[in-house]
């Protein structure tokens, strides 16, 4: 009878000697094989041969080659030990790449300013774009291939959702186009979509306003409080008259849903309500945050 990965068979009288090892999973990986599209990504994030560039969940390195042609400096992190091995050995000349064997999630980014271009695995996608904004203090610029309808979400498409809306003071966020799942070994059953993330110079906030954006956002999307705009941002303005108000004199229509708005337009809200403390207002940062 097939045993169930990481387990042993018990010994016959029912008792183990030894506790059971878990294997350690690696996130199921869609490889990018198809060349043309692989430096259309690398087209696509306008690097300069002084760039720094980084490839996360390098593979076989289809996007590590094009580029090591196109950037000054390749970081190639992969966290399978025999492709990165592999990895290793093919630009053992080329010292400019410097191939590391790590979780993409947790390896350390480069302090000095950067741009990633990568096919993410599918199962942390997500988690990976979230983990390069917040921690990616040096990131100009990402192209990034993701599940589509993960991308489509992460970019607000074809409604703004949460994610949009918290990184956009900071960050662009373009879902610029699809790829079949015939660009991919294995195939995967979806398609996916390549997101363009650029930092904003200059930024819509200060680093500083971001636990007021945090708590705008979160209190714009929390569920029960109504379904406007007004009537979910009225808890921070006190009285709901007041964030009719306060969004009109920004431009954004009170009777919007949260998910009809424009990402951009939350970075105004957010300080308006700050410049509002004087009249009367709640400081965002000083309403318990709505998880």
């Amino acid at each position: 009878m097939p045993q169930h990965p990481g387990h042993e068979r018990p010994p016959p009288d029912g008792r183990r000697t030894t506790a059971p090892i878990p294997r350690r999973r690696e996130p199921r990986q869609n490889f990018l094989h198809d060349r043309a599209q692989a430096a259309r990504l690398v087209a696509l994030a306008q690097l300069a041969p002084d760039d720094v560039a980084v490839d996360l969940g390098a593979g076989h390195g289809a996007i590590t080659a094009p580029l090591a042609a196109a950037a000054g400096r390749v970081l190639a992190v992969e966290s399978d030990p025999a492709r990165a091995r592999v990895l290793q050995r093919r630009f053992v000349d080329d010292e400019h790449v410097h191939v590391v064997e790590g979780d993409l999630l947790g390896v350390a980014l480069p302090r000095q300013p950067f741009t990633v271009v990568a096919n993410l695995p599918f199962a942390v996608g997500t988690r990976a774009v979230r983990r390069l904004l917040a921690d990616g203090h040096g990131l100009r610029a990402a192209v990034l291939v993701l599940q589509l309808e993960a991308a489509r979400r992460i970019a607000g498409v074809p409604r703004g959702g949460r994610f949009a809306a918290t990184w956009a003071p900071w960050y662009t966020v373009e879902l610029v186009a699809t790829l079949p799942a015939t660009a991919f070994r294995p195939m995967p059953t979806v398609n996916a979509g390549v997101l363009r993330i650029t930092a904003r110079q200059p930024t819509l906030l200060t680093p500083a306003a971001f636990a007021d954006h945090i708590c705008v956002v979160d209190a714009a999307f929390q569920t029960g409080r109504g379904q406007t705009v007004a009537q979910r941002l009225g808890r921070l303005a006190g009285r709901p008259a007041a964030a009719r108000r306060l969004l009109e004199a920004t431009g954004i229509d009170p009777s919007a849903t949260p998910s009809q708005l424009r990402p951009e337009s939350w970075a105004a809200i957010t300080r308006a309500l700050s410049y509002g403390v004087a009249d009367g207002w709640n400081s965002p940062a000083s309403v318990d945050r709505v998880d």
